[in-house]
Formats: C-alpha cells, sequence, structure tokens
C-alpha cells in the first residue's frame, strides 16, 4: 500500500542530503506489541453549513425546485462533533490494517425534496506489510453527490501484493532524544517535523522543527514507537496531526480541509491483543459494505 500520509506529508527539499549524511541510526528492531490507534477530525463549523446549503441549491436546480429558500440545517452541536474523518489503524507483528471514513451532510440527490442525509465514503487495507493483502474501497462521496448524474453506491475489494519499501532490508531507528514531547490526550508524541529537522542539523543543515500555527501538514508519532517496523518496513504510528487552515478560502466555502489536516486521538492501546479477525479479508469488505448514506444522527 502507497504511503497514506504521502498527500498530507510536508515536503522537505534536503530531506534525502539529510538522512544520507547525518550520523547513521541504529537498527530498528522487529516490532512486538500490538498498537491500536483511532483517530477523528471535525470540520470547519460554518464551511460545513455552508456547504449543505450549497448541496441543496444544486439539488434543487437538477430537480426545477424553487431555488433560495432556507435550508433546515442539523444542529451546530450535531455538525461541530460530526466525525468528517476518522482513521483506526492496526498494527500487530507483521499484520497491519487501516479503516479509513469520510463523511459528509449534503442533499439527497435521490430525495424529490432534497432530504439532508449523511454520506460515507470508505476505504480499507488488511493483511501483512511484507506479503499479501485486501484492499477494498466504496464509491466516493463526490460521485454519489453529483447531481447531475450521481453514480449509485458500490463497492470495490481486491487481493494485492505488498511489495512494501524496506522489506527484507534493515530499518533505522526514528531518534526523538531530547525532542518536544507532546501530550495526545491517551499517549504522548512527537512531531515528526522535529525528528527529521533533528536529522538535517545532524547532517549540517539548517532546520526548523514544529510550529504551532504552521499551515504545512505535520504528524505527531507515537514517542515509545514512532514506527512499528517488521522486517525492514516500517510505518509510522501516528497519533494526531496538525496544519493551520487560517485564511483558507476552501476551507470557509466547505468546511472538510480543518479536517483533513487536524485529527485528534480519542482512542489508543499498546501492549493488548488485537483480534485477528481486524487484519482479515472478511474484516474489509464487511467494511466497505456498509450503507453509503443515512440518516442524520447515525454514524
Amino acid at each position: 500500500m502507497a504511503d497514506k500520509f504521502a498527500v498530507l506529508r510536508p515536503r522537505w527539499p534536503m530531506l534525502a542530503v539529510a538522512l544520507t549524511v547525518a550520523c547513521a541510526p541504529s537498527v530498528a528492531q522487529d516490532s512486538r506489541s500490538p498498537i491500536h490507534v483511532h483517530r477523528v477530525a471535525t470540520g470547519n463549523l460554518d464551511g460545513l453549513k455552508n456547504a449543505i446549503k450549497l448541496s441543496v441549491e444544486a439539488c434543487r436546480a437538477v430537480k426545477n425546485l424553487p431555488l433560495g429558500a432556507p435550508v433546515s440545517l442539523p444542529s451546530d452541536t450535531y455538525l461541530a462533533k460530526l466525525a468528517v474523518v476518522e482513521a483506526k489503524e492496526y498494527f500487530d507483528g507483521a499484520n497491519h490494517a487501516t479503516y479509513h471514513t469520510v463523511r459528509r451532510v449534503a442533499a439527497d440527490p435521490a430525495s424529490g425534496t432534497c432530504q439532508l442525509m449523511l454520506f460515507h465514503e470508505r476505504s480499507g487495507w488488511a493483511g501483512q506489510m511484507c506479503g499479501s493483502a485486501t484492499k477494498g474501497s466504496s464509491t466516493s462521496i463526490n460521485k454519489l453527490l453529483d447531481y447531475n448524474r450521481p453514480e449509485p453506491a458500490a463497492n470495490q475489494v481486491d487481493t494485492v501484493a505488498a511489495p512494501r519499501k524496506g522489506c527484507g532490508k534493515k530499518a533505522k531507528t526514528y531518534d526523538v532524544t531530547g525532542l518536544p514531547i507532546e501530550n495526545a490526550g491517551r499517549a504522548s508524541c512527537v512531531w515528526d517535523s522535529d525528528i527529521i529537522a533533528k536529522q538535517m542539523r545532524a547532517a549540517g543543515l539548517k532546520a526548523e522543527g514544529h510550529k504551532k500555527g504552521s499551515p504545512a501538514a505535520d504528524f505527531c508519532l507515537y514517542a515509545r514507537q514512532p514506527i512499528y517496523v517488521h522486517n525492514g518496513h516500517h510505518e509510522l504510528v501516528v497519533l494526531k496531526s496538525s496544519g493551520s487552515t487560517e485564511g483558507d478560502a476552501l476551507d470557509q466555502l466547505l468546511g472538510e480541509n480543518t479536517a483533513y489536516l487536524n485529527d485528534q486521538l480519542v482512542d489508543f492501546s499498546d501492549g493488548s491483543p488485537i483480534p485477528a479477525e481486524r487484519f482479515s479479508a472478511g474484516a474489509v469488505r464487511s467494511f466497505v459494505a456498509q450503507p453509503a448514506k443515512t440518516p442524520l444522527g447515525e454514524h
């Protein structure tokens, strides 16, 4: 599976140089302790409300309904607590699984009155880090909400090989010694940018670490074990993320960018057994086969 954070990860032009010439870190041993991470993120309230109104007007226009009539919005409390983005991640030896959900309140294209519904887009990956796995996804929200030609809800599940980077080689430890520790709520974490900056400074390069309020995407990694390693391949153990959307016009318009950049830890375990079913093909199939739309209030 491709790096699940590649789209959001900040770009560091000198990173490759830094990692090459810095003092060589020690080899990371295979991880043993099972880890479970559950993150959620809420959206920009004003943007979410505006997006709902836009969806209703788009729906009305296609159905030749009167435009400009008031829209009965969900309560501010409901929208402020809505998990716009949710991720559950599991690590256990050779096994790894991720289950990701995006949610949006919008007018239902199938409704003659443009009734509001809660739409869901899901993707999952479960299997072995250096072996085979099952990958699944449901129809994207944007395709479900194309008011001119909405696509029906469907899902796709495939068995895939996992030629993960580093498999069969030696992974290097992430040195967090001396770095600021952040409280993620249920565990402590260290910002990825601080780790990278430390590596770059060790190579004689100028670098700054995490900056609160920066628009750059950053990830806070589990302080005790920032990477989960198996057979040379490693995955980041992300507890939360950050990225300021202040002044972001699209976030003000639709309200979702905030969620993609600022997820928070809501549940965490280290050392507790994880059911083998979490890493199965059946779990992925069941996850992506859940309803694509539900009444408001049902997650």
